[in-house]
């Protein structure tokens, strides 16, 4: 725990070289550009996930995705962390680099972004402030 945090606030000093926590001086934005893209991926599947379980309710065809929402509720901390820290960063991130995003896949990055926003808020909604008002 305690090298997490030493790489988690000492890179932003700056007498710390970036090597000692794997970040490169110069890092290459097709990584950075991967990650995103395959956070923006994920979570769009696991809001895909989210809606067909909403949706099937009992049914036949949605025991797959009441399954999938069962793993993800023993981890719901976890998964709404990652999501949050995904989301406001995908938001973040097509905000200063939207001219850079080519017109043809421009359009479909802000639907992701969207659908990623607007489920993260729908489900705190449905998880937390539901269950406050149970309790």
């Amino acid at each position: 725990m305690k090298g997490i945090v030493v790489c988690l606030i000492l890179p932003f000093s700056p007498f710390f070289p970036n090597y000692i926590c794997g970040m490169a001086e110069n890092a290459a934005p097709s990584n950075e550009q991967r990650l995103l893209d395959m956070s923006l991926i994920w979570l769009v599947l696991y809001n895909f996930v989210f809606l067909a379980d909403v949706l099937a309710d009992g049914a036949r065809w949605g025991h797959w995705a009441s399954a999938a929402m069962a793993f993800i509720n023993e981890r719901r901390g976890w998964v709404t962390l990652f999501e949050a820290i995904a989301a406001l960063s995908l938001f973040a991130d097509l905000v200063v680099r939207f001219d850079v995003y080519p017109d043809s896949r421009r359009s479909w990055r802000i639907l992701g972004v969207g659908i990623a926003l607007t489920g993260l808020v729908f489900k705190a909604f449905t998880f937390y402030l539901n269950s406050a008002y149970l309790e």
